[in-house]
């Protein structure tokens, strides 16, 4: 390879020709020729200093800061091998350099084994070098996102929902189906005809599963164990059980729920070990196995799960990612959990196919998920449900889990059961069905999303055109679930001035939908239960596509001389987003001032309805971290007499514009005063809006309306 030195010669050479030919045609020719081949030489040289530079790059842990034992493997290399290229020399500098090859990822990449941190260093700068080297790396680490357990708002203490909130409530065969609230966000309660018996099996390349379990037995295809180097992946850490029955639990199988695409089958693929973490080459491996079985499993391995991830750039993961995009299969990865816009890979690779962000019951961002900047808009192309999901767990067990680790699943069962219904589409052609039939959400206060993000809707995926529907949940203020007792519904009812349009009865979580809509505005939602008001919980409704989903208070009614006041909005998540001041949910707190000047709110003296004031809010929205937006105050008829100030308090001091806070009073059963269905067109970010008064004598009441935003506590 000509170097510095060489060209200089060359030049040297040329400069004393030049000098000492003289005159004529002949001299002429030869000084053209001599300029001719020192051109060739030079255009040459710098193409191959160019390659030399390009080929002298480290990649991933050899940049300053990273820690042996903590970002990376100690004392190991991954050394990729050019396509076509032998692995010989490599093995053979590997060695003269004390180093053993441990792993093989077949014509892919090797793993070396060192004695020390030295031989690491002085490796990879031999290796580098060699022709048939692609790209030398350190061995890092990936996991599954944490766990997200927020510190909690306004001074509450945290706490995870535990599986004992899950009651066991249902009006389907399964009896939690109905507690599984992202198949009503995502439309799959919807009819969508008869579901093929052999829709694609989707790999889950995770801590492994438990093919033990009753809703997943019988349906898990046993791929690699890559910790243990065997083929029992089974799973010691419950991630990815909880994973594969978002995606395939069995159904009607009087078991607790079932999963987005129940016919389908699971190829369990074991690359993280029972910590929840795994290394870059276990991870590749399992990646590099899963794409030279799919076609041989049956039916066929179309759709990949990897609900993990690492804030790592990896040369032999991207390369996977582009492997298996190249071999025409989706691969559904997740986002993170850590509220950032910092790439976190697979999910974050272009060529992974659907890029998975979290959203919860009333489709804005979860407080955790990681979400695309507004550079790079596609950074993350799809959100799917990932609030608190109930699934399978090891052991026989169900549990409810927050992530986009459950959002990922959610959108990986999804393409199998779209595929398995129109199999002739293509990879390409099913990622956009999916994604360009979600539901738009526009950026920034009305989604938490800094740019405009399409949510899962697998109904109009498999339509393939705009639909008119309307979905939602009808809750209890007092407990922040369905009305008691949800093994009797309520019925949602959908009006268009006294005419009415249509109706649907909650499930056990309260959802509620109702599809095949007229166009139309002005609708109103009443929502009708034995010992609830019958009355109207919603007004102003455009029926365009698919309104909602929507979240509605609906209390208990008490006895006469008792008034309850019930609070409802858009959303409490997400809270803090950097880089997006705009993106935050609402914090309101509904709040009395009792005659003594007191206040009885969530957040402060809840008071008593047994003993003095007898006054008292049951709930706050972050009451157990279940970020419910609605809440409730009861005054008893034992209350002192004088007059009530009702107010909400808007503490994120967002705009009132577009939080959809509704507030409703009722004497015992009756309505008490207007339905507010909205805060003052005027109120900005003023922090109080005072809905009005009530005058307390005895069990009479008198309501005077105020209906003001304004800046001074009331």
């Amino acid at each position: 390879m000509p170097g510095r030195k060489h060209i200089f010669f060359i030049i040297i050479i040329y400069l004393k020709a030049f000098l000492f030919l003289k005159g004529g045609a002949k001299v002429k020719k030869i000084h053209l020729f001599i300029m001719f081949v020192l051109s060739v030489i030079l255009l040459n040289s710098s193409i191959l200093l160019a390659q030399d530079n390009q080929k002298g790059k480290l990649g991933f842990g050899f940049d300053p800061g990273l820690v042996a034992g903590k970002d990376y493997v100690a004392g190991q290399l991954i050394v990729g091998i050019k396509k076509g290229r032998s692995t010989r020399s490599t093995k053979i500098k590997a060695s003269a350099a004390k180093g053993t090859v441990v792993k093989e990822i077949k014509k892919v990449a090797l793993l070396l084994q060192f004695t020390s941190e030295d031989a690491v260093i002085a490796a990879a700068n031999a290796l580098k070098k060699l022709p048939s080297v692609a790209f030398v790396e350190r061995n890092g680490f990936m996991s599954i996102p944490p766990e997200p357990i927020h510190p909690g708002l306004k001074g509450k203490s945290a706490r995870r929902t535990d599986k004992n909130d899950m009651e066991n409530l249902s009006v389907s065969i399964d009896p939690g189906t109905g507690y599984q609230w992202h198949h009503t966000v995502i439309r799959k309660t919807a009819n969508l005809g008869a579901l093929s018996a052999t829709p694609p099996t989707v790999a889950v390349l995770d801590t492994g599963v438990d093919y033990t379990h009753p809703d997943l037995s019988g349906k898990v295809i046993l791929g690699r164990n890559c910790i243990e180097n065997n083929f029992d992946p089974f799973d010691d850490h419950g991630h990815g059980t909880h994973v594969a029955g978002i995606i395939a639990a069995k159904a009607a199988n009087n078991m607790y729920g079932e999963g987005v695409c129940p016919n389908a089958k699971i190829l369990a693929v074991k690359v993280l070990a029972g910590t929840g973490s795994g290394s870059y080459f276990d991870i590749a491996t399992g990646m590099a196995y899963t794409r030279s079985v799919a076609a041989s499993i049956t039916p066929r391995v179309r759709v990949i799960n990897m609900s993990l991830g690492g804030y790592g750039n990896s040369s032999l993961l991207s390369n996977e990612v582009l492997a298996i995009k190249n071999a025409g299969l989706v691969l559904v990865a997740a986002a993170g959990n850590d509220n950032t816009t910092t790439p976190m890979y697979p999910g974050a690779y272009p060529n992974t196919a659907l890029r998975v962000v979290a959203t919860e019951q009333n489709d804005y961002r979860t407080w955790f998920s990681n979400f695309s900047p507004v550079a790079t808009p596609s950074q993350y192309n799809i959100a799917a449900p990932g609030w608190e999901i109930p699934s399978t767990t090891p052991g026989a067990g169900y549990e409810p889990m927050s992530g986009t680790s459950m959002a990922s699943p959610v959108v990986a069962g999804a393409a199998a059961l779209v595929w398995g219904q129109i199999p002739a589409l293509t990879r390409d052609q099913l990622i956009a069905r999916l994604v360009n039939n979600g539901k738009l959400l526009p950026a920034g206060i009305s989604s938490g999303f800094p740019v405009a993000t399409r949510r899962l809707d697998v109904r109009q995926a498999l339509l393939g055109t705009t639909e008119r529907a309307i979905v939602g949940r009808i809750l209890d203020p007092f407990t922040g679930k369905a009305p008691s007792s949800p093994i009797t519904p309520t019925t949602a009812r959908l009006f268009s001035g006294a005419t009415q349009l249509a109706t649907d009865l909650t499930n056990s979580g309260g959802a509620y939908e109702m599809t095949g809509l007229g166009a139309g505005t002005a609708r109103r939602l009443l929502g009708n239960k034995t010992g609830y008001p019958n009355t109207q919980i919603r007004t102003g409704i455009t029926i365009a596509s698919v309104a909602g989903p929507f979240t509605d208070a609906l209390p208990k009614a008490r006895p006469s001389g008792q008034v309850t006041i019930t609070l409802d909005w858009r959303s409490v998540q997400p809270f803090s987003t950097a880089g997006c001041p705009t993106c935050e949910g609402w914090q309101l707190d509904l709040v009395v001032k009792r005659p003594d000047g007191t206040y009885t709110y969530g957040n402060g003296d809840r008071g008593d309805l047994l003993t003095a004031p007898y006054v008292a809010c049951p709930r706050d929205s972050e009451d157990n971290n279940d970020y419910e937006p609605l809440e409730t105050i009861v005054i008893s008829n034992l209350a002192q007499n004088g007059i009530y100030k009702v107010f909400v308090w808007n503490v994120t001091s967002n705009p009132w514009a577009g939080s959809g806070a509704s507030v409703q009073l009722y004497n015992g059963a009756a309505n008490l005063g207007p339905f507010y269905a909205a805060p003052p067109a005027a109120a900005g970010t003023l922090p109080y809006w005072h809905i009005g008064n009530l005058t307390k004598t005895g069990s009479a009441y008198t309501w005077t309306n105020v209906n003001t935003a304004t800046s001074t506590l009331p």
